[in-house]
């Protein structure tokens, strides 16, 4: 081979060298170019402002380029363009949430987002074998309710239960109760049960608040109770004056040989009212005698709490012990007596009583498909209780929409197990018409499982004002507060609550879920403030 000269070497390596340096010049115009125009700019105007952002020495390289340059277009003096109606204006919204999902009515443009047709389930039975066919029914009873979750709610009204409330929690699972349930209320049952009442010390309660709900009324009565056991005594309802008898009608008293009260409706909170004489009791508690300096919660189950949450790596604040410790509260005080929950499956059996209106169907006359109401309610169904009535006194009301925001919201985020189902209950009857009527909110529907709300709601009377204007509304008190006991079981039947824990009646529902039933580890989504409710006594 012979040799290359040294001109024609170095005549090489300086072409090399050039071909490089253009190789390079050519790359910065073209990332220059990019940045300028994206290629999603659909918009056709490439002015010279465009230059402007380009690197000095990619301008020098292309100045040799002729450019023209556009003058900016005149203001249009045309009026904007309204709104299409078939878009969101999150200036009408009454919450941040949607607004955040759809701004100014945003929709996807690819074309992968366009809605997507249905199964053809006729056309694909035709093409089963008839092996896989006979595959179908175990399918299907994967949807309903298990005999184990079955057996839990007929013992929750007392259907076929062996023994009280007692053994009743006992059967229920460990990881679907708030901490330490069982141990708390049999703690709180056997002070209030003694083996023998002899002896001991009480303190008896009269009605303290005449005007308030049944809420608000079983509220003050375990923060008494919780005073009684830190001091050692037995809390006695007083039979001359007891709390809510104002709410009961005054024959309910009669089988008892007492006057009305809450235990006409629920179980006697203690087994010892015959024992409490003017020498053993007390009609005060002062706080102040209270040991260990907190008010809320008896010393044995703060400390308890206070161990479990030490297992766990985490300390215990004083909102969570309190709310934790109303919880069992509210559980052991609310328990139906055996005439409650026999009248409670009366009239949830009652298929006139109760109906289902499903929007994804309409009618010839336009209006939805109406269906009975099935007992238990279906897996997946939502409780939704919307507070409004005489709550504007203590609180900011929260609108229909935003409870039914917050719902659908979370079946959006959680399309393969949620539904659009929902069981609701209010006093206001401008929610139930307002349920009725609406299909849905997101302008997206097409993940859901199905398309459009399906409402269930009982036919009772309402009115959107206080708890006392509600009860007037039935010849029958006693019958109208075992009415609303079975709303509230029904909203537990559900496995979503959303709610306004402002509400003393929403706080009711998220204690009984989590102590009375093991639904604690169920979805609760508050549609209200948390400010209005945290530290509330």
């Amino acid at each position: 081979m012979s040799k290359q000269s040294p001109f024609k070497i170095a005549f090489g390596a300086i072409f090399f060298m050039s071909i490089c340096f253009f190789l390079y010049n050519f790359e910065s115009i073209g990332t220059s170019l990019k940045i300028s125009r994206p290629k999603h700019v659909e918009n056709s105007n490439f002015t010279s402002t465009t230059i402007q952002t380009l690197a000095p020495t990619t301008v020098k390289s292309i100045k040799s380029t002729p450019t023209t340059v556009k003058k900016p277009a005149p203001k249009s003096t045309k009026k904007p363009a309204a709104v299409p109606t078939d878009r969101i204006d999150p200036k009408k919204l009454d919450v941040e949430q949607i607004e955040a999902d759809f701004p100014m009515g945003y929709k996807n443009p690819r074309s992968w987002f366009l809605p997507l047709p249905g199964p053809n389930e006729k056309e694909l039975l035709q093409i089963l074998t008839a092996e896989q066919r006979e595959l179908l029914p175990s399918f299907g009873a994967q949807a309903q309710l298990s005999q184990k979750q079955l057996d839990k709610i007929n013992s929750f009204y007392g259907i076929n239960r062996e023994g009280g409330w007692q053994d009743h929690i006992e059967s229920l699972d460990d990881d679907g109760l708030a901490p330490l349930t069982k141990w708390a209320q049999s703690y709180i049952y056997n002070h209030q049960h003694p083996a023998s009442c002899k002896g001991k010390k009480f303190y008896i309660l009269e009605e303290k608040a005449p005007w308030y709900g049944l809420g608000a009324a079983v509220r003050v009565i375990f923060r008494e109770l919780e005073l009684a056991i830190s001091v050692g005594r037995i809390l006695v309802l007083d039979p001359k004056n007891p709390p809510g008898g104002h709410l009961m009608s005054n024959d309910c008293g009669a089988y008892r040989g007492r006057n009305a009260s809450l235990e006409c409706v629920l179980e006697d909170i203690t087994s010892c009212t015959s024992y409490a004489t003017p020498e053993n009791s007390v009609r005060e508690i002062d706080i102040g005698s209270v040991p260990g300096g907190n008010k809320y919660v008896p010393p044995l189950p703060a400390v308890a709490l206070t161990t479990y949450m030490k297992q766990t790596g985490l300390p215990t604040s004083g909102a969570f012990l309190r709310y934790w410790w109303h919880a069992q509260m509210y559980a052991y005080i609310f328990r139906p007596n055996q005439p409650t929950l026999a009248r409670m499956v009366e009239m949830r059996t009652n298929k006139t009583l109760h109906t289902a209106v499903d929007t994804n169907v309409k009618m010839k006359d336009g209006k939805a498909k109406l269906h009975t109401v099935p007992f238990p309610l279906p897996p997946s169904t939502i409780s939704m209780h919307i507070r409004h009535g005489d709550k504007a006194i203590e609180g900011r009301l929260i609108s229909t929409r935003d409870y039914i925001v917050a719902a659908e919201r979370f079946v959006l985020r959680n399309p393969i197990l949620y539904r659009k189902r929902a069981f609701v209950t209010t006093e206001d009857p401008g929610a139930i018409a307002e349920i009725k009527r609406t299909t849905g909110i997101n302008p997206v529907s097409t993940t859901f499982a199905n398309l459009q709300w399906y409402w269930f709601y009982s036919n009772i009377p309402r009115f959107d004002g206080s708890p006392f204007q509600n009860l007037r509304l039935s010849e029958n008190r006693t019958d109208a507060m075992i009415t609303h006991i079975m709303q509230l079981w029904m909203a537990i039947e559900c496995d979503t609550f959303v709610g306004n824990r402002n509400s003393n009646w929403n706080k009711l529902i998220d204690s009984i879920r989590c102590t009375l039933m093991d639904k604690c580890r169920a979805p609760y989504l508050d549609a209200g403030y948390s400010a209005d409710w945290l530290h509330f006594p």
